[in-house]
Formats: C-alpha cells, sequence, structure tokens
C-alpha cells in the first residue's frame, strides 16, 4: 500500500499543473499594473497578486513536504 503521506503521480501532475497557472497568472497580472492608469484598479491588481503568491506559496510547500516525506 502506497503512503499517504506521498503524492501520486497524477496529483503531482495536477499540482504541477496548479502553480503553473498561479505563476502565469501572476507575470500578466504584474505586467500590466504599468498599463494601468486608475490608481484603485492598481491597487486591486497588486492584492490579487499578493493573494496568488500566498496561495502559490501553500502549493509549493505542499508539494515539497509531500515529496520528502
Amino acid at each position: 500500500m502506497e503512503n499517504q503521506n506521498e503524492l501520486t503521480a497524477h496529483e503531482m501532475l495536477k499540482m504541477h499543473e496548479i502553480i503553473s497557472n498561479e505563476n502565469l497568472g501572476i507575470k500578466k497580472s504584474e505586467s500590466i499594473i504599468s498599463m494601468v492608469k486608475d490608481q484603485e484598479l492598481v491597487s486591486f491588481i497588486q492584492n490579487s497578486v499578493a493573494t496568488r503568491r500566498q496561495k502559490l506559496k501553500v502549493f509549493q510547500d505542499l508539494v515539497f513536504s509531500k515529496n520528502l516525506q
């Protein structure tokens, strides 16, 4: 029986997909900030990027911790 603390190959593939999508979203958001003139929208985008970075760190920590056990 497989260790419950390890991710399966399929789970690793899905986590990689989620992490890649989060990275892409962060890069897209950061790239448009300089083009946005409305300060409220800039603030919203910056908050969105910060939230996505936090979520990305959680996913990365999960993958890292599951692979080491």
